[in-house]
């Protein structure tokens, strides 16, 4: 996998259907890559203060597209997660002692 990619989604709301047929935006709070695979962590857009996030898979289309895929197997989502939460807290260390994430 090409790790020099600079995904750039910050503000970026996706709409997606649940198993009911309702939509729900969601805000894609990171793109991210864990274990060659790249993982988007998706956080409620009608939410005024985020209390869960999701992670879905991408599946890089190419030509700046891609999609979510659910994850099913739950050590694979759990893995994905534990990243996103590090880097949460990699923000949160950053924007406390004002060093500049990388």
């Amino acid at each position: 996998m090409d790790n020099n990619n600079n995904y750039e989604f910050q503000e970026t709301m996706v709409t997606l259907t649940d198993e009911d047929g309702s939509d729900r935006n969601f805000y894609v709070d990171e793109i991210y890559e864990t274990g060659g695979q790249l993982y988007a962590a998706l956080i409620p857009g009608d939410m005024d203060n985020v209390t869960e996030y999701y992670v879905f898979r991408v599946k890089d289309l190419g030509n700046d597209d891609f999609e979510l895929e659910d994850i099913d197997n739950e050590e694979e989502y759990d893995a994905a997660a534990d990243a996103y939460e590090e880097k949460l807290d990699v923000r949160a260390w950053n924007q406390t002692y004002g060093k500049a994430e990388e």
